[in-house]
């Protein structure tokens, strides 16, 4: 098997993403976006519905190729590896979907074994402690026999988390995880992902549109706009630039750099009004 074609490694960056272009029914996602996610922290993916924050995470993990460009995670060419060594790369990364994506038919036990039965051949005392360990540390040990139709969402949302970390990856993406959450779920959800950065100092990537939540946990925030990086830096660095971008995106305003309406042709001559623009 040849080896994974790999980048000068920077002991900084984990992802590394050049030239990235993306072109999705016509539509430009990415216009070679450049951006880099760096090693141990948290950062956070931000950016109106549609600019493509969700197809980054997919473009991270091999799961869609781009028209152009590369993403590199840990000196590797995604976009170069073989099958089998993108299959690899996917165990040291962790997913946690934006619906939990819990199969409904297994109990919270089966659903954080899954993976462990599905890619390795670990004797079935050893998936059983693995699967307690991840559940302990989402607090939901006691909880290891219930099925999901059983779980609240913010327990459904752990569960994810525990399966998410059954590897022990050293990157997890977060895809909207606090979607749908109480408060008080959606504070434990924040305290769980900024404690297993902290104690396993893995990094994560957290695409998620709560900026008071954001505010919390992420050590960078990367704010997405027609295909580029309009702004970037700590949260509160980010919030306080007074750019047209933030502004707009933070501030809840409904026209700006991203218009309100999308492009039309002339008004008045499409409701055949007589004298419209000629």
């Amino acid at each position: 098997m040849t080896e994974p074609v790999r980048a000068t490694p920077d002991d900084a960056t984990l992802v590394r993403v050049r030239g990235l272009t993306t072109v999705l029914g016509g539509k430009t996602v990415f216009d070679a976006l450049d951006l880099d996610i760096p090693r141990g922290k948290i950062t956070s993916i931000m950016g109106p519905s549609g600019t493509g924050k969700t197809t980054l995470l997919k473009h991270i993990t091999g799961q869609m190729r781009a028209d152009a460009g590369s993403i590199h995670v840990d000196g590797q060419d995604v976009a170069g590896l073989s099958r089998e060594q993108l299959y690899k790369l996917r165990e040291g990364v962790g997913y946690l979907f934006q619906n939990s994506a819990l199969l409904t038919d297994f109990d919270v036990f089966e659903n954080v074994a899954f993976p462990l039965r599905q890619h390795t051949k670990l004797p079935e005392v050893l998936i059983r402690d693995l699967v307690l360990m991840k559940l302990q540390a989402v607090g939901l040990r006691g909880a290891a026999r219930l099925m999901p139709n059983e779980l609240s969402g913010g327990m459904a949302r752990r569960v994810a988390l525990a399966r998410a970390i059954v590897f022990d990856p050293q990157l997890i993406l977060y895809d909207e995880p606090f979607v749908g959450l109480d408060p008080v779920a959606l504070n434990q959800v924040l305290k769980l992902i900024l404690t297993l950065n902290q104690t396993l100092g893995i990094t994560s990537v957290l695409v998620s549109h709560e900026l008071a939540a954001v505010q919390q946990i992420a050590d960078h925030v990367i704010l997405l706009a027609k295909g580029k990086v309009v702004a970037q830096g700590d949260p509160k660095t980010i919030a306080d630039d007074g750019s047209p971008w933030t502004r707009q995106f933070f501030g809840g305003e409904a026209d700006g750099p991203i218009p309100f309406r999308y492009p039309a042709g002339d008004y008045a001559a499409e409701l055949g009004f007589a004298g419209a623009a000629k």
